[in-house]
């Protein structure tokens, strides 16, 4: 019998990201942030599959890896500045959507490559919200934080896990979706694997199991 293929929370903070919190569009331009990560890599292939210009930043590396999976544009965020680059690709006018999963200063960094009206969703610390309120160029902000849903007593918001998780599983299945999960490792391995995924030079996401 073939084992199923784990979720791993990435997957499930991707698709909330973009489809809850985001509401992407077809037509829509998105800047995804590590691209060759968990999040990112997932992130890619559900908004190119939602009909968006997929832009991401990743090292030179992992080019070819993120627009295998469906990236159209990689830029080297060791080498190019991903503001000059996102508005040179966007005509200047900036993307719709940014999803940042690097941290605060990388997140308000990515408000100046944003559209009029563009959108803003933060997983690894939020940008200076006070700061970039503007009447002439309104921008809206979405934190993401999957795991608190299971600690509130929000039960929608409970139930709406399960839903993200039969529409996911349901694109896997049809071989829509992969997981990108790069190994699998027992419960001893967590404290190398940390230090791994830490050291940001690994693609995809690492599964322990008991």
């Amino acid at each position: 019998m073939k084992r199923q293929q784990p979720l791993p929370c990435a997957v499930y903070t991707a698709y909330q990201a973009l489809f809850s919190k985001l509401h992407i569009e077809e037509g829509q331009f998105i800047l995804i942030h590590a691209g060759a990560g968990g999040v990112g890599g997932v992130a890619i292939q559900l908004a190119k599959q939602a009909g968006l210009t997929v832009i991401t930043t990743v090292s030179k590396k992992n080019h070819e890896y993120v627009k295998s999976l469906g990236a159209d544009y990689a830029i080297d965020y060791k080498e190019e500045d991903f503001v000059k680059e996102t508005l040179a690709i966007t005509n200047g006018l900036g993307v719709h959507a940014v999803l940042d999963t690097v941290g605060r200063e990388n997140a308000n960094k990515s408000l100046e490559a944003l559209a009029f009206n563009g959108q803003i969703a933060f997983i690894a610390g939020p940008p200076d919200v006070n700061s970039a309120i503007s009447f002439a160029h309104p921008l809206s902000f979405h934190q993401v934080a999957l795991g608190s849903a299971h600690q509130s007593a929000n039960r929608r918001e409970q139930a709406a896990l399960k839903k993200m998780s039969d529409n996911m599983l349901e694109l896997v299945k049809e071989g829509k979706l992969d997981p990108l999960v790069e190994k699998t490792i027992s419960l001893d391995e967590v404290p190398q694997a940390q230090a791994q995924l830490a050291s940001r030079t690994m693609t995809g996401k690492i599964i322990a199991v008991l």
